[in-house]
Formats: C-alpha cells, structure tokens, sequence
C-alpha cells in the first residue's frame, strides 16, 4: 500500500465521524434549547440518510471522483500534508454540514439572549467549545494560508475539550439542563401542554398524554383539535390572544373529571404572541368537596328553618290552645263558670281541642320521619279506595260545614307506594280543603291515569291562597294561616305531606287564585323502583304557580 493510498484509507475512517457530526449536533442542540417535540424517531432517521449518502460517496470516490477530483502528498517546509481537489459532492456536503452547525449556532446563540443566570453561562461554554474547531475547519476548507494543506481541526477539538471540560467543572455544565427539565415535567402531577402560535402542539407531559388518552406520536405537531377537548371554553382558551383560566370537565378512564385549565402566551421576536403555555390542574376531588359542604350548608339551613317553625308551631299554636282549656278549667273548679256558661262554651274548646290532636298528629309523625328515619312498607294499593275511606273519615266535619264533597275516578287504580304516608297526604289535603271552604262550598277529587304514574286532584271552592304565601306553601318557612271558621293552620302537614309524596318518588304542587279556591296535585307511581332504595332527595317539587 502506498504512502497515499495509506492516508486515504485513515481519511475515508475519520469521515465515519466527520459526516454524522452535523446530526449528532443538530439533535444535542435541539435537546438542550427544548426541542423535544422536534426529535421524533421518523425525524431523527430522515437526518441520518444524507450522511449515509456521503459516507458512500467518500468510500466509492475512486469510481467517481465526486468528492475528491484529485488527491496527492505534499510536502511543506519539511511536514507532510494531503492536498486535495474538491469535487462537486464535496461542496453539497460542505454547505450540509455548515447549514446544520449554523442552525445549531443559531438555536444556542437566541438561548443565550433568553436566558439569565446559570444557564446563560451554560450557553456561553457550549457557544465557545463549538466556535474554536468550526472556524479551525473554515480555515482548512477555504485555504487560508497555511491551512491549505494542514488541518489544525484536530487541535481545535483539544482546545474545545478543555472549554467543555472547564464547564462541567466550573459551571455545572448539563446539571440543570435538560435533565431537570425532563425530570420535573415529566414528573408532574399536572397536564402541561405547549401549543405554537397555528395552535400545533410543539410540546406536551405525560400527564397531559394520559388527560386525553394519547400517545406523544399520535398529538405532537399536529393542530389542537387532535387532543379531543372540544369544549366550549377548551375551544375559546386556544383562540383567544388573552391569557385566562377556566374549568374544563374531560372524561379520563371512563370517569368525569373536573380540571382548571390555566393559559400563558409566549411573547417573543415581532410577533403578539409565539404560543401559549396551558397547565391542567386536577380539582375533581376539591370540587366533589366543594359540592358536598355547600350541599350540607343547605341542609343544614333547611333543618334550621325546620328547627325555627318547629319552636313557632309548638310556642304559639300548641300552646295557646292549651293555656287557653288550663285557665278554662281552673277558673270551673274555682266556681267562677256557671254550668250553662261551661255548655255554651264547649264546642269552642272541643273544636280547640280537635285541632291539638290532629297537630300533635302530623307533629308526631313529622318527628318520626325527620329524626329517627320513616320506615317505608311499600306496597300495590287501590289509591280510590284511600280516598273513599279518609273522605267518609271526614263525615261529621263534612256535615257541619255542609261541604259538597265528589269523588271522579277512572275505576281501579293501582299505585306502589306507603300507604299508610300517602293516607295521611290525603287526609291533610281534605282536611285543609274543609278548612278554608265556605259554607255550602264544594271540594272534588279527581284521579288521572299516567303512562307511568296516578295524578292525586283535591280542588276546594275556598278562599284561595294569597300569592306572597304560595312558595311558603311546601317550606320549612313559618307562617300561620286562618279557615273561614277561624280555624288554625300552620302549614306542618302540608310540609309533611310534600316529604311523604318525595320519599314515594312522586311530585306535589298546587294552583291557587284567591277567591276561586285551590287545586292540589300529587303523583304516584305505578310499579316499583329499579333502584329497590331511592334516594328521596333526588326527586322533584314542582310549584306552578
């Protein structure tokens, strides 16, 4: 082997490193400024098949001579070099590798303006290191020189050797960056995605790939619009050219999930904006916590209104009535009542007294259902049946105030409910209607068949109830109100028959025009539940006014 078949056979093993630098430069480059989303695997192979190319066109130059038009020993001032001719693919391989130099050089030099501090210094060093050999291999392609035929690029590489090594040492060179980049994003418990300014996802953590049930592969440079949240606000977050935060509601895994979705813009270069920065912060438990404290906030404001009409009903309505009957009697058995004043006033006390029990009645059963829980024996029952045997219940207080009472019924009805609660729906909806009739009044009751439920009418030609009263109607607020007999209602059993028609899985509402009378309104069901234990609380009270 001659002398320059020798250094031939070294240079074609030096161009193993010499055409993959450019790539390997190009990829550290990326990596280091925050590229990630660039290194794709298709990517990176594409980069590799130019080396490939001139690699083979180096070793097969004897063929062709496209790199190399000629090459021979030459010999200066005493120190032996190769001088070469370039050829054409010399010149397409030399601009590939200073295109892609120039591009890493250019990645880095707008990190050093962007950065402060440590990583600025960082930077620098890697700036410097890079500089010394490219311009010692601009010397040699452009024969400056000396440089003609020696190449002091393998110098250059020690000088820069010692730079980078004066970084690591010196300045913690790749410490911080970009390990601890990919080791604190990848490593959060929140969703991080980077979108450029044509709304392409240039960047995006695995927390984030798991929100929409990705793969990085299956997102990365493509529009927004491939992640799949298609919400209102997700939509408005990523057209807008305002930074902004809003929740986002995105099923993950099949579940609900509840997230705040928070919007940074970029701003670099010429343009408003280069992109925008969106972290997804998971708050589905904070807002199931939320949710369950304003939800018992409410009970237990409702339990207090309850708590407040309790003590009202049981200082006045309760007691007056009693206070009244004790000093009635004492002032009998101390002899100040005649015998004929007692008679006279008999049935002012009775009718006092009827009206105690029947409000100890539905107290008791108030009491019953709100404090110890309401055992509920459902069963399949004639609803017409009911209404026939509270309405003969009624038949002395019916006759006394010669009220005309009418049932219209369908025939048979059956529904599946308590019947022992909706019996005493009925009787405190008849018993309210005798109340506030007049006399010679009219009260009807009528049953309507549903496809799915019996619809429980009691229409009274009473007095009617004043529009400031309708809504107090089913409430826990207090209010007393007066028959056309002067007979005492506090509202208790109308509030105990909206609980039982609920815990049945039916509605109650009522019309009222004053002067015309009132129409009350209940549903039952026809079958039992598919879920064997409801939750009452999920049912509807409807008040059309």
């Amino acid at each position: 082997m001659s002398d320059l078949e020798a250094v031939m056979f070294v240079l074609n093993i030096e161009y193993l490193g010499i055409v993959t630098v450019p790539v390997f430069w190009l990829l550290f480059t990326l990596r280091f400024v925050g590229k990630d989303q660039w290194l794709t695997r298709k990517w990176i192979v594409v980069q590799f098949i130019f080396p490939v190319i001139s690699l083979a066109m180096v070793w097969t130059n004897s063929l062709h001579h496209l790199h190399y038009q000629d090459a021979h020993i030459y010999e200066f001032n005493g120190v032996y070099g190769l001088l070469t001719a370039k050829g054409p693919w010399y010149i397409i391989h030399t601009t590939y590798f200073y295109l892609s130099m120039g591009l890493g050089v250019f990645l880095l030099f707008r990190r050093f303006r962007t950065t402060e501090g440590m990583y600025k210094k960082q930077t620098f060093i890697i700036l410097l290191g890079t500089l010394v050999p490219w311009i010692a291999n601009i010397l040699v392609v452009f024969q400056v020189g000396p440089f003609n035929s020696l190449d002091p690029t393998p110098h250059a590489f020690m000088i820069a050797c010692v730079i980078i090594i004066f970084g690591f040492y010196e300045l913690r060179l790749f410490d911080l960056r970009p390990i601890a980049r990919n080791k604190v994003v990848d490593s959060m418990k929140n969703g991080m995605l980077v979108l450029d300014r044509f709304n392409r996802v240039v960047d995006i953590n695995p927390y984030m790939l798991n929100i929409v049930g990705k793969s990085s592969g299956q997102v990365t440079g493509f529009n927004f619009s491939k992640l799949g949240l298609d919400s209102t606000s997700w939509v408005e977050m990523v057209s807008t050219d305002k930074e902004m935060n809003c929740e986002l509601e995105v099923v993950v895994g099949g579940k609900n999930m509840v997230f705040e979705a928070t919007c940074k813009l970029f701003d670099e270069g010429k343009h408003p904006y280069e992109g925008r920065l969106i972290l997804m912060k998971d708050i589905t438990q904070y807002r199931k916590d939320q949710n369950r404290l304003e939800k018992q906030a409410s009970e237990l404001k409702n339990l207090n209104l309850t708590k407040d009409r309790l003590l009202s009903i049981l200082s006045h309505d309760l007691k007056n009535p009693l206070g009244s009957l004790t000093q009635f009697l004492d002032m009998v058995q101390s002899g100040w009542v005649s015998d004929q004043e007692f008679r006279n006033m008999l049935p002012e006390f009775s009718q006092n007294i009827k009206h105690v029990s029947g409000f100890i009645e539905n107290l008791l059963e108030w009491a019953k259902s709100q404090i110890s829980g309401e055992h509920m024996s459902c069963v399949e029952f004639n609803i017409g049946g009911e209404i026939e045997k509270v309405i003969s219940l009624f038949g002395t207080s019916i006759e006394k105030k010669k009220v005309s009472v009418s049932f219209h019924s369908p025939g048979k009805t059956l529904v599946y409910a308590d019947q022992n609660m909706i019996q005493l729906v009925i009787r405190n909806l008849l018993s309210n209607a005798i109340k506030f009739c007049e006399q010679d009044g009219e009260i009807e009751f009528y049953l309507s068949d549903h496809q799915d439920n019996v619809e429980v009418i009691v229409k009274d030609s009473g007095v009617g109830i004043p529009q400031e009263n309708l809504k107090k109607i089913f409430s826990s607020e207090s209010f007393t109100t007066f028959g056309t007999n002067k007979e005492k209602g506090t509202g208790l059993g109308l509030m105990l028959s909206r609980d039982f028609v609920l815990k049945n899985r039916g509605e109650i509402w009522v019309d009222s025009t004053v002067g015309k009378g009132s129409s009350f309104h209940f549903t039952l069901p026809k079958s039992a539940p598919i879920n064997p234990q409801p939750d009452p609380n999920t049912q509807k009270e409807v008040s059309k006014n």
